[in-house]
């Protein structure tokens, strides 16, 4: 009985000393964070929202994992929404679910601001809104996925009725 307190004690302090927390990576790829862009009640519907599509620093922080330092400042306002939707497609099936559309605008890192985030389940609440709204809106196929040609769909009809149509969204 005793031996077996001891190994299990030791097998306890051993799998302590492996493992990879998040102040200690032992070299392991070092995470970059910022706190993210997120929606508010006032904000536009999420394919309209430049602020949240536009956020260099989070697309980035993706971007580099698949692209050794991306040089964003020469990316068209188009490149960066192209980008943001295919890096939030975690199951490459080229369209975004809910899920995905929420881990966008929700993911960041909380333990660092959760005093700013103690009404979370009213922000989750609220982003499910949004989310919602996007694919009744976009989805046309109604198949509860938004893919790129619906994404961008939705953005341009949005303009054309607001009559902010560039040349750079121009069809």
């Amino acid at each position: 009985m005793y031996i077996v307190a001891i190994l299990s004690f030791i097998t306890v302090i051993c799998n302590l000393v492996e493992a990879k927390g998040p102040h200690h990576p032992r070299g392991g790829k070092v995470v970059k964070r910022h706190v993210h862009y997120r929606p508010t009640k006032s904000s536009p519907k999420i394919n309209e929202d430049a602020e949240l599509l536009h956020d260099k620093e989070h697309i980035q922080e993706h971007l580099e994992e698949v692209i050794p330092k991306p040089d964003l400042s020469k990316m068209t306002d188009e490149e960066l929404e192209f980008y943001y939707f295919q890096l939030h497609d975690t199951d490459k099936n080229s369209k975004l679910d809910g899920l995905e559309i929420l881990h966008a605008i929700y993911h960041t890192d909380d333990e660092d601001h959760e005093e700013e985030h103690a009404d979370s389940m009213s922000d989750i609440e609220h982003y499910i809104a949004l989310i919602d709204e996007v694919l009744q809106e976009d989805d046309v196929d109604q198949d509860g996925y938004l893919t790129y040609s619906e994404f961008i769909a939705g953005k341009r009809s949005k303009n054309r009725k607001s009559g902010k149509m560039n040349a750079g969204t121009a069809t």
